[in-house]
């Protein structure tokens, strides 16, 4: 049985007030997940394979991924704790994934088969509660990230991921995140030296 010492006080403190699990509920809840353990640039999941597992960030980060016909990355968008990671369209239809899914740090995830997945939906309504909230955060952000990248600069990309993540910017190397804004590294110094000097004059 999964100990609440291990579980991420970010993922607690959700679970507490967005669901009001109570701990009996939380321990009883995650002792149904496996925890997972995944070095620096493991893979979570890789193009060409079929999802079976959700997942459920205990501790770490993650970037999902493309690569075009030449090999280039295309960063989709970053995930960490607290956060759930997997391709839900590749594991309801059991066709191979499009996306890479690879960790950018030591991380730590919970992770649980689909038809665990949904026992676990039908048997405890605060867990399907809070699956539903994540998955209507996930889907909102998605549609802004898209409306940005479509019609947004990078500077207003840029300033985006800084309003909703900023721990990020410690976390993660910079030439991924240039890669997700779809700059060049240099473009993203310069970008970031820039913004310095306006907050500076304002």
């Amino acid at each position: 049985m999964i100990q609440l010492s291990r579980i991420h006080p970010r993922i607690i403190e959700t679970l507490r007030t967005s669901v009001e699990m109570t701990d009996a509920e939380v321990v009883q809840c995650w002792g149904r997940f496996e925890l997972i353990h995944f070095k620096k640039k493991d893979f979570f999941l890789k193009e060409g394979e079929i999802c079976r597992l959700r997942g459920y960030i205990n501790e770490g980060c993650f970037r999902r991924y493309t690569t075009n016909m030449h090999g280039k990355e295309n960063i989709l968008h970053f995930a960490i704790e607290d956060w759930w990671i997997g391709d839900l369209e590749s594991m309801g239809s059991c066709q191979p994934s499009v996306y890479n899914i690879q960790a950018l740090e030591e991380s730590e995830v919970f992770c649980i088969s689909q038809p665990e997945h949904l026992r676990l939906c039908n048997e405890m309504p605060k867990y399907f509660s809070l699956h539903e909230a994540k998955e209507k955060r996930f889907l909102y952000a998605s549609l802004k990230r898209l409306t940005i990248a479509q019609a947004g600069t990078p500077e207003e990309k840029y300033l985006l991921l800084a309003r909703q993540h900023p721990e990020l910017f410690q976390r993660i190397p910079m030439h991924y995140i240039a890669s997700y804004l779809g700059i060049q590294p240099e473009s993203l110094s310069r970008l970031r030296k820039r913004l310095v000097k306006k907050e500076k004059k304002s």
